[in-house]
């Protein structure tokens, strides 16, 4: 290639390098341009989700703390959202996932609500809409709806709405126009009648009721008057209890007995039975706090009326109560005039009949009442009325003769009528041994004396019946003191109070060591059983309840005592709480004894179990060599056969025959050691069942037959003893009848405490003087290869084990009966 040729191709190359390199430089340039580009981009994203986040936020917190309900819908009624005050109107929790709005309208406001709805999706919006909705809480409101429909490009898809609740302004609205309609009628009317048939008349059309009925209220005479009634009376009844403890009437309620009963507790100025959904209104009439006069109605609820505010209608009583009062005024002084002198009149039959003797004198000192009584006490034989007019001081010279200390009597007289000071219970003894109790009170009117009465009481009685509680006390002192039993009394601090002299002996400590002191501190072993025990039995004490327990105390040796004590709370005379009594009993020696039992009980437990260790244990090494010598008899039988003459096989059945009844004893006697080990008498067992299973195993030949008289309980034992009870005595049955017909009879009688059973045959029979005998181990009547003698042995122990008794009736040659019997 020459040299043109290079140099062109080396500037063709040098061109393109800087062509490169200007490209290069551009798309860098655009890189970091669109780089920065994108930066921005980045930040004006972030900028603008932040300022959505804030403005969602904001709207959240207006949306949720909105005061009216706030409600938003999809356009068939499901709840989207709503706030808190929504959820408290319409009784919804806060999660709501299944809640429709459009459910809730009342059912007569249904159609309504359709066609309002139509009308609000084409306008876009709906004002100042009233509607009933029923409430979770199963109340009905009125609410007033502002709302509009919310589009997504252009169409419907939901409505949002604020709703307020106006229950309570209708019910305000209705409450004035009824007390307004009232006041209209009974103002100008002064009959009592008239303004109450009015008042029955307005409320019962304002309730949608026809039954309300006007009780006018006596005070005096605590009734209730029934002057009004509007429609059917509610109760037919003329005379009604009424009471007055606090001079506030509640409700009228009705009572079982054909009455009606004025709750006192009740202070309210109006009564609703929210029990029976608002089904009874009663509206005392007052002036002040002063009820004179009770409206009582029934009313069918209405859809719009809470009955939040029918403290309202107690402004009927404000309108009608000075009318009622000015037509009442007349006709009660009359009656409190009439009153009066029924009062006076009972006063004086009091006076002439009381217990006491009475004389009155006037401000001059003059007498001008003595009742019958007087007369008595006094010896006067003379009609009460003469002595009036009498000089009292000289007609207490008169009687002084009759006192034990005449001179002290007149004495007293007049230092009394000096001071003119009350004197009460003032004893008087009488020369005839009676005494007499003397009382005075003088009578005032605006400040000045305007006479003086006198009153005496025989207490002779009485006084003798104190001396004798008096006496009686006594005894019972010297009783506690000298008892054998330790008495500590203590108060509601458990400090001591008394201790009689056996539990100053027990303790050791004196009276003086002891009184102040606190009882739960000075005695008791401070372990922690004693502190949980104690505090158990204060708990008893302070809820009335007495308490026996035993107790670890120290003497004042410091020696270890076991006390059993019997506690119980004290009260005075009033009934109340004072503390308690404590009877104490050292029982040291009884639980050393107790102690020694227990261990000598575990010691007797592992000798038993010592004892049928080795039972187990010699009945193994007993059975082995009868089995070697067993096996010996058959080898030899075998090896020999036709060797043996008759009497050698005679002799080794014998061996094997004697062998068996060896082994069947040791297999008794290890079952005698064994019934009283591992018992369990709380098994239930159905006997009917048991003896079936018995029956089913035992051997019994086809000439006898065994029967169920009665059917038998179902009782709680050990299973396994009572099926081995129920088969030795069947099979024993069984064994020993001898006749070609024989039976067999199982029966039961329920006693107290106890189930009798029976099992009765036609067998040989036992002499009577075997009746114990038979029980006994290893005796047996008759020599049975089949017999051990040990069989009713373990009947008996299995039957004792169940806290029963065994015996038999018997009459040889023609069977027997065994009695068991099993405590329930």
């Amino acid at each position: 290639m020459d040299q043109n040729k290079i140099d062109i191709l080396q500037r063709a190359l040098n061109r393109e390098k800087q062509a490169r390199k200007a490209a290069e430089a551009i798309l860098e340039e655009k890189s970091r341009s669109l780089y920065e580009t994108n930066k921005k981009l980045e930040n004006l994203y972030s900028d603008l989700e932040s300022e959505y986040t804030k403005t969602d936020s904001q709207l959240q917190g207006v949306f949720e703390n909105i005061v009216d309900p706030y409600i938003i819908v999809n356009l068939v009624g499901d709840i989207l959202r709503m706030n808190n005050a929504a959820m408290r109107l319409l009784g919804i929790p806060e999660k709501y996932p299944d809640e429709n709005l459009a459910k809730m309208v009342h059912p007569e406001d249904v159609a309504y609500m359709v066609a309002s709805f139509e009308t609000f999706l084409k306008e876009g919006f709906i004002k100042d809409f009233e509607i009933r909705l029923i409430t979770k809480y199963n109340e009905i409101k009125i609410v007033h709806v502002n709302g509009s429909v919310i589009l997504d490009k252009g169409k419907p898809v939901a409505a949002q709405a604020i709703v307020r609740d106006i229950t309570e302004l209708k019910e305000k609205e209705l409450v004035v126009e009824l007390i307004n309609s009232i006041g209209q009628s009974v103002l100008g009317k002064l009959d009592i009648y008239d303004i109450a048939f009015e008042i029955t008349q307005k409320i019962a059309d304002y309730l949608g009721t026809n039954d309300c009925v006007f009780y006018l209220c006596h005070e005096e005479t605590e009734k209730v008057e029934q002057i009004a009634a509007y429609g059917k009376i509610l109760n037919n009844h003329n005379k009604l209890i009424f009471s007055y403890n606090q001079g506030i009437t509640g409700r009228v309620a009705k009572t079982g007995i054909g009455e009606l009963i004025a709750d006192t507790s009740l202070d309210k100025d109006y009564i609703v039975d929210d029990a029976t959904r608002l089904s009874e209104i009663t509206i005392p009439i007052k002036i002040g706090n002063k009820v004179i006069g009770v409206i009582d109605a029934e009313h069918k609820e209405r859809d719009y009326f809470s009955y939040k505010h029918l403290d309202m209608l107690n402004s009927i009583a404000s309108l009608v109560a000075m009318q009622v009062k000015s037509a009442i005024d007349l006709k009660e002084r009359t009656r409190v005039e009439s009153e009066l002198r029924a009062s006076e009149e009972r006063l004086h039959t009091l006076m002439l009949n009381l217990d006491k003797g009475v004389l009155m004198s006037d401000e001059f000192g003059k007498v001008v009442f003595v009742n019958p009584r007087f007369c008595e006490l006094f010896d006067i034989d003379v009609p009460p009325e003469t002595l009036q007019g009498l000089d009292c001081l000289k007609a207490a010279e008169n009687a002084k003769d009759q006192f034990e200390n005449p001179e002290s009597f007149i004495n007293g007289i007049k230092t009394t009528l000096k001071n003119r000071e009350l004197v009460i219970n003032e004893e008087m003894v009488m020369k005839n041994g009676k005494t007499f109790e003397g009382g005075y009170i003088p009578i005032y009117k605006n400040g000045i004396n305007k006479g003086d009465l006198w009153t005496y009481r025989d207490i002779t009685i009485i006084k003798k019946y104190h001396e004798s509680i008096e006496t009686q006390k006594e005894k019972y002192v010297r009783i506690i003191a000298n008892m054998n039993l330790g008495l500590l009394e203590f108060d509601n601090g458990n400090k001591i109070v008394m201790a009689n002299q056996s539990f100053l002996n027990m303790s050791g400590y004196s009276e003086a060591e002891l009184l102040g002191k606190n009882a739960i501190e000075l005695l008791p072993i401070p372990s922690k059983g004693n502190k949980e025990l104690l505090k158990k039995v204060i708990i008893q004490r302070d809820q009335g309840h007495a308490s026996t327990f035993e107790l670890e105390v120290k003497n004042k040796k410091g020696e270890k005592r076991f006390w059993l004590v019997s506690g119980a709370p004290n009260y005075n005379i009033n009934g109340e709480s004072d503390g308690g009594i404590g009877i104490h009993l050292d029982i040291t020696e009884i639980k050393n004894l107790q102690i020694q039992k227990e261990q000598l009980l575990t010691q007797l437990e592992k000798s038993n179990d010592e004892l049928q260790e080795y039972a187990h244990i010699v009945s193994h090494d007993l059975k082995s060599p009868l089995r070697s010598i067993y096996a010996l008899i058959e080898w030899l039988k075998a090896d020999n056969v036709g060797k043996l003459d008759e009497q050698s096989l005679i002799h080794f059945n014998l061996i094997e025959s004697t062998l068996e009844k060896m082994e069947a004893l040791i297999t008794d006697i290890l079952h005698y050691s064994e019934v009283g080990t591992e018992i369990d008498l709380k098994q239930e067992i159905d006997l009917n069942n048991l003896v079936d299973e018995v029956l089913s195993v035992l051997f019994k030949p086809e000439h006898i037959t065994i029967y169920i008289l009665n059917s038998l309980p179902t009782i709680f034992a050990d299973k396994i003893k009572i099926h081995q009870l129920f088969q030795n005595l069947l099979s024993n049955a069984v064994k020993f009848i001898d006749k070609p017909n024989g039976f067999v009879k199982i029966d039961f009688e329920e006693n107290k405490t106890h189930y009798q059973f029976s099992i009765k045959d036609n067998g040989c029979g036992i002499d009577e003087k075997y009746h114990q005998k038979i029980f006994e181990i290893f005796h047996a009547l008759q020599e049975r290869e089949d017999s051990t003698g040990i069989g009713l042995s373990i009947v008996k122990k299995i039957v004792e084990l169940h806290k029963g008794e065994i015996w038999l009736e018997s009459t040889p040659g023609e069977g027997t009966t065994f009695f068991f019997t099993i405590k329930k």
